[in-house]
């Protein structure tokens, strides 16, 4: 979470309250006009929650907050002016707004309940950024395959090879209407890359795909919406439209992910969040003519839980403008942080490491151990093996005899 520099002053909060953004209706080149309301989270208030990359916080433009002056960064203005409805007030959750980033206080007492306040929004609108030509593609695409399978009736004698047959070659019907020709093959890295990853390249090579915040905006929300420009569509039918289902169904290899070429990440940070989405718990109470739903929680198994999970695949190759973000921006996945990490943005990077290192970090049976520890360290940027292993002979005498 990155700091904007701005001098106005938030009212400070009180209880369990957070401020919840009313976007104000108007054209999509006029003036936008927000007010902020403090309300309780747990009132039950209805609202939408933005997720996105901030950008360049000194490249900025200006809106009108509560009638003053407010910069945001461009990319934040875009996704506003795309939200924004023509005739009808939308409220919003937006972090660079609704905390004060100026003050370290508020956003220590803010950050540990970012989970409750995006698994509470209706909806979380994953924001990619302006949309081109290939990515409107890519969404039409994406939209009309969505429609289609929905429509399609199989023959009762279909069997799944058959129907999975029939979808991709709907797939390469619609995608040469759309583009004029098949996906092409990547030549990127052997077999890594297959057809169906390819074409969605416009989309999952976006920024966002790398920002450290989104994995727990992503995991705890009810729905997603994935959105660019004037396009949106539910982040399950990006996953569902893959062409190789049954891969997808056998879970997320930390190690296989590791070894990616990072042009293929953005796509296996989706399916990485589509998995820990699927683990979600889901409670119905039956209730007239159709099921009513009631809560969404995470079960025990639907929390990320492992420290290599959150470590090797998220924080190693994520990104964030502040180091201990590596660990606060995961908080809400793991347990042990969740329940013992307290939050505090005065403390160095090092200190916070040593927070979570205490935090069972070391511990093989829960899938932590010296070498996980390590992958957290670089990326903080603390330094190298002999800075880790002098602070392993200080602070954790027994780890560091036990891997002389």
């Amino acid at each position: 979470m990155d700091l904007l520099t701005d001098t106005r002053t938030h009212r400070p909060l009180t209880g369990d309250n957070i401020r919840l953004l009313t976007l104000q209706p108007g054209l999509f080149n006029g003036p936008i006009h927000c007010q902020l309301e403090q309300v309780s989270l747990s009132a039950g208030h209805a609202y939408e929650a933005l997720s996105y990359v901030w950008g360049n916080a000194k490249d900025t433009s200006p809106m009108i907050l509560d009638r003053t002056p407010y910069h945001i960064t461009k990319n934040l203005e875009c996704a506003l002016r795309y939200l924004r409805y023509k005739e009808s007030p939308r409220v919003l959750w937006v972090d660079a707004i609704c905390i004060n980033q100026n003050d370290l206080d508020e956003k220590s007492e803010q950050v540990p309940i970012m989970g409750e306040i995006y698994s509470r929004a209706t909806r979380v609108h994953a924001w990619l950024g302006e949309a081109d030509r290939q990515i409107n593609c890519v969404f039409d695409v994406l939209q009309e395959f969505r429609d289609r399978k929905r429509e399609a009736k199989f023959p009762t004698h279909f069997d799944a090879a058959e129907q999975l047959s029939f979808h991709r070659q709907l797939f390469r019907d619609i995608y040469q209407d759309k583009a004029g020709t098949l996906p092409e093959h990547s030549d990127l890295d052997d077999d890594m890359l297959h057809e169906e990853f390819n074409w969605l390249c416009p989309l999952y090579v976006r920024p966002y795909w790398r920002r450290v915040w989104i994995v727990q905006e992503l995991v705890l929300a009810k729905v997603v919406v994935v959105c660019c420009g004037d396009k949106s569509i539910d982040f399950d039918d990006i996953y569902g439209l893959s062409l190789d289902w049954g891969s997808f169904e056998q879970g997320f290899d930390t190690g296989t992910y590791q070894m990616l070429n990072p042009h293929t990440r953005g796509w296996n940070t989706i399916q990485a969040i589509r998995g820990h989405r699927r683990r979600r718990e889901v409670e119905w109470e039956m209730g007239g003519e159709a099921p009513c739903l009631m809560s969404i929680k995470m079960s025990e198994r639907g929390d990320v839980a492992v420290f290599d999970e959150v470590i090797g695949v998220y924080a190693q190759h994520h990104e964030c403008s502040l180091p201990k973000d590596k660990v606060y921006g995961f908080r809400e996945l793991v347990p042990q942080w969740k329940e013992n990490l307290v939050v505090n943005y005065k403390r160095s990077n090092l200190e916070v490491f040593l927070d979570v290192a205490k935090l069972d970090l070391f511990e093989p049976k829960k899938h932590g151990g010296w070498h996980v520890a390590f992958r957290l360290w670089l990326a903080m940027g603390l330094g190298d093996r002999e800075k880790f292993n002098d602070c392993l002979r200080q602070s954790f005498p027994e780890v560091y005899r036990g891997n002389e």
